[in-house]
């Protein structure tokens, strides 16, 4: 694919993203992409802020009910991941976050004597994610959770309370496994010539 069809390209997912997030009230900073088959959502009230240079990938769901939703720059949420408002959800710079993930800044009441489930009050306590994080495949972030700069957080765990700053966390709930390396070398994968990394130093915990 020629350098001058992949120009062409990036000019129409940028006018369609400006156009489509005019019409969802959101807003785009600049040569942020939303690409088509993505949904943002401010029908319910509240507001969606996305960083210059983010992408929001096909399948991706933004719905902003009557809170906010705000990425930094350079951050990339991929195919089938929901991110809600309800009670704030701020997020940093450069941000990876997976496909199917679920980040939801409320929570259910469950009272016994409160009646229905459904007819409860929400908590809204919102949730801040910081710069440099990476959330694997189907994590899950629940209300009141803060993550701090540096974090990876791995496949399938469910985030709730505080994280560390360079943690990398697993499991349900999610546990500090270790902290990040200070240093990485890269080898090449004989079998496959693919890149693999290899530790050397840890970070001490900060």
């Amino acid at each position: 694919m020629g350098s001058r069809w992949k120009r062409a390209r990036r000019r129409a997912r940028r006018l369609y993203t400006v156009v489509y997030a005019a019409l969802a009230g959101a807003k785009t900073g600049t040569n942020a992409i939303v690409m088509r088959g993505a949904v943002l959502d401010c029908e319910q009230g509240g507001s969606i802020e996305i960083g210059e240079q983010s992408v929001i990938h096909r399948g991706a769901m933004l719905l902003s009910y009557s809170g906010f939703i705000r990425l930094g720059k350079r951050c990339s949420v991929n195919p089938y991941s929901v991110l809600y408002g309800h009670g704030g959800l701020i997020v940093g710079d450069y941000v990876r976050i997976a496909a199917h993930c679920v980040i939801i800044p409320a929570n259910h009441g469950t009272a016994l004597d409160g009646g229905l489930i459904a007819d409860q009050p929400l908590s809204r306590l919102g949730i801040r994610i910081g710069d440099d994080v990476w959330l694997g495949a189907g994590v899950r972030v629940l209300d009141g959770a803060q993550i701090g700069n540096g974090c990876v957080v791995a496949a399938g765990a469910v985030v709730r309370g505080t994280l560390e700053p360079n943690g990398i966390y697993a499991g349900v709930p999610a546990r500090l496994i270790r902290y990040r390396s200070a240093t990485t070398t890269y080898l090449k994968s004989k079998k496959h010539g693919l890149d693999c990394a290899e530790t050397a130093t840890t970070v001490t915990a900060p």
